[in-house]
């Protein structure tokens, strides 16, 4: 969008805010992270872009209004992205994923728990309890829950069903809507045309 407002030199409302913000004096950590985005995106063209995206920070967006405004081809920008969220952002997520919940780790946490002065002894001993219990069932499955969880998910996906159908039939109503505008808008200008002559 920031692309089409540049290029139709319309207004664009996220560029100005971000515009503001670059000409700010504050000096808050969001500020100064916006800041940081917008100059890497518009200095290092791609590279800023694929580590943006490579990141997780909420400042993407930031990232993507700056390629816009700059006129940054869109595949550039698109493929940046998917390398970046698709295979580097992946595997950092994956790996931290595994180093925070091996069990070398978890056992680490529970013992630190027992170091909480006063109340650590009593969280401790529910808390090993309960992660047992549920390594208990994902290791062993059992029917007993089974059920229960089978409708649980019947339940989930049917929801989801419905959201989907939704917003399917919201974007099908929003586009008969521009449609039907769109007719009544060339009617009224063949009436003021016919009204002319």
């Amino acid at each position: 969008m920031a692309r089409t407002a540049r290029l139709s030199s319309n207004e664009d409302e996220d560029y100005e805010e971000l515009d503001a913000i670059l000409h700010s004096d504050r000096k808050d950590i969001m500020t100064r992270a916006k800041k940081a985005v917008h100059r890497l995106v518009q200095r290092v063209g791609f590279f800023g872009i694929l580590l943006c995206a490579s990141i997780p920070n909420p400042l993407f967006d930031l990232a993507g209004i700056t390629c816009g405004h700059f006129l940054i081809p869109f595949s550039t920008f698109f493929s940046a992205t998917v390398i970046g969220k698709a295979i580097i952002k992946m595997y950092i997520q994956v790996l931290f994923v595994i180093v925070i919940f091996s069990k070398e780790y978890i056992e680490y946490i529970v013992d630190l728990l027992g170091y909480i002065p006063y109340i650590g002894k009593y969280l401790q001993v529910p808390f090993k309890e309960y992660l047992e219990q549920q390594k208990e069932k994902l290791t062993h499955h059992s029917d007993h829950g089974a059920s229960k969880h089978s409708r649980l998910s019947w339940l989930y996906e049917k929801l989801v069903l419905l959201m989907v159908v939704y917003f399917v039939l919201s974007i099908i109503n929003s586009m008969a809507q521009r449609y039907a505008h769109k007719i009544n808008d060339q009617e009224n200008i063949q009436h003021k045309n016919i009204k002319k002559d």
